[in-house]
C-alpha cells in the first residue's frame, strides 16, 4: 500500500549569496548530485523505458545512495535510482524514480528579494523570510506507507546538508 506525502522545505540564504549564483548552481545538475551527501555514484543515461512523453527530453541520470537504514551505521546499503532533471527559469524540477516504488518529485526554486528589490509577496504558512533570497523545495513522494517516514527524514536530512554546502561553496 503507498502513500502520497507532500512538504515544502525553506532554506534562507546568507546576503553574500546572489540570485546568479544560486540559479547556476542549480542548473549545474552534476554539482548539485555531487554536493548531496548520500549520492556516491553519477552516470548521465539515455532516457529509461519508463520515462514519460513529458520528461523524454530532460536529462538522466542513473543515481546511487548509501542509505543507513539503522542508527551508527549499523546497516548500509546502496540503493540505485534514475531521475530526470528539468531547469527552470528560478529553478529546477526533479523527478526520481527508485526501487520499491518510492516516486519524489521535487521542485527547488529561488524566492525572496535582495536589497533594493521590491520585496516579493511571500506565501503565508511557509515560514519564509520576509527580506533575503532563500530556496524553496517542494516535494511529493509516494512509497510504501512504511517507508514514508524513513525516505521523508533521509531526504530532509540530505538535502539540508546539499543547502549548507552550497551555502559554504557560494561564499
Amino acid at each position: 500500500m503507498s502513500k502520497r506525502t507532500k512538504f515544502t522545505t525553506i532554506s534562507p540564504l546568507p546576503p553574500s549569496i546572489t540570485r546568479a549564483v544560486v540559479v547556476e548552481f542549480l542548473h549545474n545538475h552534476q554539482e548539485m548530485i555531487d554536493l548531496n551527501p548520500l549520492v556516491k555514484e553519477r552516470h548521465c543515461i539515455k532516457p529509461p523505458s519508463h520515462a514519460t512523453p513529458e520528461e523524454f527530453h530532460c536529462t538522466w541520470y542513473s543515481l546511487t545512495d548509501r542509505i543507513s537504514y539503522l542508527p551508527g551505521g549499523l546497516a548500509n546499503g546502496d540503493v540505485t535510482y534514475t531521475c530526470a532533471f528539468h531547469d527552470l527559469p528560478n529553478g529546477i524540477q526533479t523527478h526520481c524514480y527508485a526501487p520499491a516504488g518510492l516516486n519524489i518529485r521535487d521542485k527547488w526554486t529561488l524566492n525572496g528579494s535582495l536589497p533594493g528589490e521590491p520585496i516579493e509577496p511571500v506565501e503565508l504558512g511557509l515560514g519564509a523570510p520576509i527580506t533575503g533570497l532563500y530556496i524553496r523545495e517542494d516535494v511529493d513522494m509516494k512509497c510504501n506507507i512504511v517507508m514514508t517516514n524513513f525516505v521523508k527524514k533521509t531526504l530532509k536530512k540530505s538535502h539540508a546538508a546539499l543547502i549548507e554546502r552550497l551555502k559554504v561553496k557560494a561564499q
